[in-house]
């Protein structure tokens, strides 16, 4: 059993081998879909932090130079500490010649890109802005400035933008042809396919990083035989781009300017990645020993109750990784001949993770066991689940977690009453029944007074940073 996830293996040769999410198909959506455009195109994987997105384009980058994509990978939030947008597209281009050429005329991209780097310096290279020049005429005598004098400096300086405006616009030309000759040189020129650019994490960097990116994709790099796709969290992004352009911006709007179109990366079933993570955690082997009595179905009540939590909380799939972390670090301090009440222990493990307000409260008893049922069946499912059998046991485990002694009176109060009131329901009746029985059946396995024992077991993990 390992107490920290390791990045996902992608074989060369089937790179969606590991793929737990099931999301090989949208790589073959996409593929098809850029192997059909026929002009330049900005497209959009739309996925929120933490979904997934990174792992993915990963592993349909090297699909695609499994399959003569000419293919780069750029993590923007790495190269986020540069000044420069086009310094980092032009230098990943760069570092990435040898292996883009070998389906192509190697010497050709090799003249392209030399081209292509002496056209990037001109547009880099950035003259004293006029705002400076005048600030110059400060440490003169401004006395012995006539208004000739004066209107002589501005003549120049207009003449200067003029100029500036003109080579620019030349420069931006030749940059955009020689960069699409670049990116065609790279490809079989009898099987020719476009040029891949994938930029990831761009939801991560600078806002105004970010911006520089899109629009040095969009105005420089939008030519024939490149195709750029962006691994971003639009919402995210989008409040990036606010905390430049204000508020009022119209977010949805703006980014049109620079993407022609999103791909939505679907969200894995309920339970999906769960079942992947306990494989990689190991915590099958771990259940497996736990074959006596209530013990041998422990593991199906740590799966089936993170399956709910998970989905019921929209947890993230690195929220879910750090709930398994936490787990099997737990599991480490948990003998396989004990009870690991699993059911109770998952759910504070959540609660941590994703209500820390709660849980801190929990920790220090400043929050009744009623107040805490109230609290978590206010959410939206949470009444679905407490429905169910695990959801029944769970609302005993709560409500005893803080006891001293199994027939604690507020409990059978609580309980006793649903079922001797003429207005409940059957279905009420009988799981209030069941409860009671569930909380008889703690005297043998244990389950009363357990809150301060799993927190501890919890706090005794979060030690462990990983």
């Amino acid at each position: 059993m390992i107490l920290k996830s390791r990045d996902i293996e992608i074989a060369e040769n089937e790179p969606f081998r590991n793929d737990a999410l099931n999301r090989k198909e949208s790589g073959e959506v996409l593929t098809q879909f850029v192997l059909s455009a026929n002009s330049s195109l900005v497209i959009c994987l739309d996925a929120p932090w933490g979904q997934g997105k990174t792992t993915f384009l990963k592993m349909w980058e090297q699909d695609l130079k499994n399959h003569d994509f000419p293919t780069i990978y750029f993590n923007a939030w790495e190269s986020d500490f540069s000044d420069d947008a086009l310094v980092c597209l032009i230098g990943e281009i760069s570092a990435s010649i040898e292996e883009l050429s070998k389906t192509g005329n190697e010497s050709k991209a090799i003249e392209y890109l030399s081209k292509t780097k002496d056209i990037g310096v001109s547009l880099i290279k950035r003259s004293i802005p006029a705002a400076a020049k005048i600030a110059t005429a400060g440490i003169l005598d401004l006395d012995k400035l006539t208004e000739q004098s004066l209107g002589g400096l501005a003549e120049t300086l207009a003449k200067e933008q003029l100029e500036k405006y003109e080579t620019s616009k030349k420069s931006i030309k030749s940059f955009r042809e020689t960069i699409s000759k670049l990116a065609g040189s790279v490809t079989d020129p009898e099987n020719p396919k476009p040029l891949i650019f994938i930029i990831d994490e761009l939801d991560r960097c600078r806002p105004n990083y970010a911006i520089e990116i899109l629009e040095k994709a969009k105005h420089l790099f939008n030519v024939d035989n490149i195709v750029f796709v962006l691994g971003a969290d639009k919402e995210q992004l989008g409040s990036s781009i606010k905390a430049i352009y204000g508020e009022g911006l119209n977010v949805n709007g703006y980014l049109r300017r620079f993407m022609d179109f999103d791909y939505i990366l679907p969200s894995p079933e309920k339970g999906v990645f769960v079942k992947s993570l306990f494989k990689k955690y190991g915590f099958n082997d771990y259940f497996q020993k736990k074959n006596s009595g209530s013990l041998k179905y422990e593991g199906e009540q740590c799966l089936k109750m993170f399956s709910e939590l998970f989905g019921l909380y929209r947890l993230t799939l690195r929220d879910q990784e750090q709930c398994c972390s936490l787990l099997s670090v737990s599991i480490k301090t948990t003998p396989v001949d004990q009870n690991l009440f699993p059911l109770f222990l998952c759910f504070l493990i959540v609660l941590k993770i994703k209500d820390p307000e709660v849980y801190k409260k929990l920790v220090h008893d400043e929050m009744s066991v009623s107040e805490l049922l109230s609290f978590f069946g206010e959410r939206s499912g949470a009444s679905d689940l407490l429905s169910t059998n695990y959801g029944t046991a769970l609302e005993a485990y709560i409500m005893t977690c803080k006891s001293y002694r199994y027939e604690d009176e507020e409990i059978q109060k609580k309980y006793a009453s649903i079922t001797n009131s003429s207005t409940s329901s059957d279905e009420d009746k009988y799981r209030a029944n069941r409860i009671l029985d569930i909380v008889k059946e703690f005297n043998w396995n244990g389950g009363v007074g357990i809150l301060g024992y799993l927190l501890k077991k919890i706090e005794i993990a979060s030690r462990f940073e990983s």
